[in-house]
């Protein structure tokens, strides 16, 4: 039991942080969890009930189509960050400048996050 519990609390803090992340892009939060709903492929009233604590389960699909987009998510902030990145450099930056150090910084959270360390 305590493993299932244990899986809705994942899952309850993913859809949060994919909800949230949506509405910092549109501003709305019934569009944002319209957004990501229709992205993971489930009503919008599921996220809100997963994000208010009340589903009793969490289906294994559920929590994989979750996972899958906070990947896609990652994996997306990774690319904007490889190209800010590219584009310092390319408009001379000093690569120890506050600006590249802090892109980099950001690049090694996204890398960890996803278990990846060497940069692949």
């Amino acid at each position: 039991m305590g493993n299932a519990l244990a899986e809705a609390t994942e899952a309850r803090q993913v859809a949060n942080m994919l909800v949230y992340r949506e509405n910092f892009r549109t501003k709305d939060m019934p569009l944002a969890r319209r957004n990501v709903a229709r992205a993971i492929g489930v009503a919008p009233g599921t996220i809100e009930n997963l994000q208010r604590g009340r589903l009793k389960t969490i289906a294994g699909w559920l929590r994989d189509a979750l996972r899958a987009r906070v990947i896609r998510e990652l994996e997306a902030e990774l690319v904007r960050l490889q190209h800010e990145l590219a584009v310092l450099k390319q408009t001379g930056v000093d690569p120890r400048s506050d600006e590249a150090t802090a892109v980099r910084a950001d690049m090694s959270a996204v890398l960890e996050a996803l278990g990846r360390r060497d940069g692949r």
